[in-house]
């Protein structure tokens, strides 16, 4: 097999992404696995456009993350955020209470008081429209169980701010 790109050499590698031949010169090795620059090229551009979307998203509304590598877990606003903070593990905060929800779940789950404090309404009503069932309380102190067992990490990447 040759090269799709030189016809008159020799195709040493196959792409992992395109699955197309490729001779030595053509190869880019990148983790363990090799591309065509077609194909890095196309990865390029895909990664930039989504640092522009998450740039203007930035610009658009202000996220709030939290440090979980400190003992006080610090909030910090994304504008003050810097680059040598990549080691850094964050996550957005939540503004709804895990043990709020929790007991909103235990008490009033089965006319879905929960559902509608995490901002999800429509769930809420047919919570709602089947309180009469008993269903939506059986799941209600399920549900408040597993909020209470949920780390504030968990329940904040699930909750938190959409």
């Amino acid at each position: 097999m040759n090269c799709y790109i030189h016809n008159d050499r020799e195709a040493t590698e196959t792409c992992d992404s395109c699955g197309c031949f490729i001779c030595i010169e053509c190869n880019n090795e990148i983790n363990g696995k090799n591309y065509c620059r077609k194909c890095i090229k196309e990865m390029y551009i895909e990664k930039l456009t989504k640092i522009e979307e998450l740039e203007e998203m930035a610009k658009q509304q202000s996220m709030v993350f939290m440090n979980t590598d400190q003992d006080d877990a610090t909030a910090f606003n994304s504008s003050s955020l810097s680059s040598s903070s990549d080691s850094v593990n964050l996550y957005p905060k939540c503004t709804k209470s895990r043990v709020a929800a929790a007991l909103l779940a235990i008490f009033l789950g089965g006319l879905g008081a929960h559902k509608f404090y995490l901002g999800q309404t429509g769930v809420g009503i047919v919570y709602l429209l089947f309180s009469w069932t008993l269903v939506p309380v059986i799941l209600g102190v399920i549900e408040g169980i597993i909020y209470l067992i949920y780390s504030d990490k968990v329940f904040a990447a699930q909750y938190g701010p959409r």
